[in-house]
């Protein structure tokens, strides 16, 4: 049977979809080279990222020397890698000590310690954009979401929405890169701050290398101070409206104009809509990779710990790319 019979264009019934073939077949020998060398090719990439990282440590020339920065990052990356306590990646450092060339291995009251401090705020801040920064320039669709994480059993999704403004859960705001699954920027709040309260922030933090042409987010995101924070950074805002939302015969803002082009055109509306679910497809990742509960107990530890995770995500997914060694 030809592949033209399947292709279909035009503006048709809202139950038609258009069939990608190519796009659903699985690449096996792909899936079996991901699975095998996925975590050596991690272990790889945080020896090769925190050696071109530039740190600004100062050095003391009296008192007992300091840890090498570089040393606590790959000790804090390698612990949500493999999904240690602060006790166990001492025993791991001590044993993977030659292959990440370490002085000396910290013990695990000073990986707690710097893990809470504000110094390491700013460090894996930097670390982050680091990575995001030497991407290539590209114009990409963005999706804006946000989740929690904490120290809880339970995760963000199964926690009802009137218990996670009184819990001490720390709330992402991030951006998305659609079809690449990369964290492109974020800010963390406590879990009582409304999405949209953070769109705009988010999206200023969007990294030079990257031109929005198209903004996704769901129905949180509708107000005008959203979409207008989208237009300004040059992208087509293309968020959820409410059920209830009613046409307007002479649209006069972004969200009268939004509602328009979704009941006169649901079909396209739809279409460029639905990959609004790669940003909450990038937190269930993260979950699965690296668990949705936290060990720090301080604030600025638990949100280090946040920033090491989001760092390390993207570190993963580009170790598992071939261009990310060329």
């Amino acid at each position: 049977m030809p592949s033209d019979v399947f292709k279909f264009s035009g503006q048709v019934h809202l139950d038609t979809f258009a069939l990608d073939l190519e796009s659903v077949t699985v690449d096996l020998d792909r899936y079996d080279d991901v699975a095998i060398n996925g975590l050596r090719l991690s272990l790889e990439a945080i020896r090769k990222r925190t050696d071109s990282f530039a740190y600004w440590q100062r050095r003391c020339r009296t008192g007992r020397p300091p840890y090498e920065e570089r040393t606590l990052l790959v000790a804090f990356l390698v612990q949500q890698l493999l999904g240690l306590t602060f006790r166990e990646t001492e025993g791991v450092l001590a044993m993977v000590r030659s292959y990440y060339r370490l002085e000396r291995v910290p013990d695990h009251s000073t990986l707690s310690r710097k893990l809470s401090s504000r110094r390491w705020t700013t460090v894996l801040e930097r670390f982050f954009l680091h990575l995001v920064n030497e991407l290539p320039k590209r114009s990409s669709v963005v999706a804006t979401d946000a989740t929690g994480y904490s120290g809880r059993k339970r995760g963000w999704r199964e926690t009802k929405h009137a218990q996670r403004a009184i819990e001490d859960w720390v709330k992402v705001h991030a951006a998305i890169e659609v079809d690449e699954f990369l964290v492109l920027s974020y800010s963390l709040t406590r879990s009582n701050v409304h999405d949209s309260q953070m769109f705009a922030e988010v999206w200023d933090k969007l990294p030079s290398n990257v031109t929005p042409r198209r903004s996704l987010a769901d129905s949180a995101y509708f107000g005008n101070d959203c979409l207008a924070a989208a237009r300004q950074h040059g992208a087509t805002p293309l968020h959820g409206i409410k059920k209830n939302a009613r046409n307007f015969e002479r649209p006069s803002n972004f969200y009268q104009k939004l509602v328009n082009f979704a009941h006169h055109w649901p079909n396209r509306f739809a279409a460029l809509y639905a990959k609004r679910a790669h940003a909450e497809t990038v937190f269930s990742m993260i979950s699965t990779l690296l668990g949705h509960r936290l060990r720090c107990r301080s604030k600025r530890g638990r949100k280090n710990e946040v920033r090491v995770k989001l760092a390390l995500f993207d570190l993963i997914q580009l170790a598992l790319r071939k261009e990310f060694w060329s």
